[in-house]
């Protein structure tokens, strides 16, 4: 597929460089006027950065070590084991996007997400290490999806895969987690993750409407199809985790409703018009309620009774993602 979403061209780009046109005097002010806000994100990332393993050992003082039971201890190395390798793949992702973008505004703040995975892939690493226990590998459908982001040479996939979609479970999910409690140490981490993460959110919201307006109508559909992968493969690579949630007391069903309507706000948040959206899947109406009764079937409230038919559906909805993330795996390993 040719058009925005096609490859980087690093021979062309490479002999292009330098990109005089970002000293001209109309390009400056025109980028000031669109781009400001994408500066202000690499400050307030530069004056809001933290030390990730002077934050960790003051945790790891003042509540003298992790101390929770191992079962405890291993539902969260299974569920922080995809968000350690989420943030390294965030890492290189975002490594990606500052070299492929000319506005020098988004540019920075690609720059700044950089130093932020970084850090946050240490200190989750440091953290899971203190548990003292062996930490599982990554689950196929989460592997498949940024594995899938790493290969794509189209930014607008980049950007929307990693800055609205994944980035904005994982806020979901820092949240969760700080409100349950689970572990002080994990809880006192997650501010500092979830702040981060909101910048990150915001790269994708304010540079993305530019480029989505020259997207053509294949491209569109290609994109919307794109992104209900990525969300159906995070849908069960959750559903293989269910018991790790249950374990910490997490409410999946509010994750996921909180997840939705962060999803919708900030979609919203993208333009006025409909072509700064053009690509994005949308779930309206119809779509919507599906969506609802469909967290509601896969990921009950915890303070209701769950009827046998609904129990026996989760049984085999859990034979089912596994039987799809061994197809996966072996799909891999071919």
């Amino acid at each position: 597929m040719l058009g925005i979403l096609g490859g980087r061209r690093k021979n062309g780009a490479a002999s292009s460089f330098p990109p005089y046109r970002l000293l001209e005097r109309d390009y400056l002010a025109e980028a000031q006027e669109k781009y400001s806000r994408l500066e202000r994100l690499y400050h307030v990332g530069q004056k809001n950065a933290w030390d990730g393993r002077a934050v960790l050992k003051d945790l790891l003082d003042r509540h003298g070590g992790v101390r929770i039971a191992r079962d405890k201890k291993e539902a969260i190395a299974r569920i922080f084991s995809v968000i350690l390798w989420g943030e390294l793949a965030a890492w290189n992702i975002s490594a990606d996007i500052a070299e492929s973008l000319e506005d020098v505004e988004a540019k920075m703040a690609a720059s700044g997400q950089v130093f932020d995975e970084a850090r946050h892939f240490y200190t989750m690493r440091d953290y899971l290490l203190e548990l003292g226990i062996e930490i599982p590998p990554l689950d196929g459908y989460t592997r498949h999806v940024l594995v899938d982001l790493l290969e794509t040479t189209s930014i607008v996939e980049k950007l929307i895969g990693m800055q609205l979609l994944v980035e904005n479970i994982a806020l979901n999910l820092f949240r969760a987690v700080a409100k349950g409690g689970i572990e002080p140490i994990l809880s006192g981490l997650m501010p500092y993750f979830e702040r981060d993460e909101a910048r990150h959110v915001g790269l994708g919201v304010l540079y993305l409407p530019s480029l989505l307006r020259r997207l053509g109508g294949l491209e569109a559909t290609w994109l919307k199809a794109f992104q209900l992968k990525v969300s159906t493969f995070v849908v069960w690579g959750t559903i293989l985790l269910r018991d790790s949630f249950e374990a910490l007391n997490i409410d999946l069903n509010d994750t996921f409703r909180h997840g939705m309507r962060n999803q919708l706000e900030i979609f919203g948040s993208m333009g006025r018009f409909e072509e700064d959206v053009r690509g994005l899947y949308i779930p309206r109406g119809f779509l919507q309620k599906v969506d609802e009764l469909a967290i509601e079937l896969y990921f009950p409230r915890p303070d209701q009774p769950v009827p046998g038919w609904m129990r026996a559906c989760h049984r085999m909805l859990g034979w089912v993602a596994r039987g799809g993330e061994a197809i996966l795996n072996y799909t891999a390993a071919a």
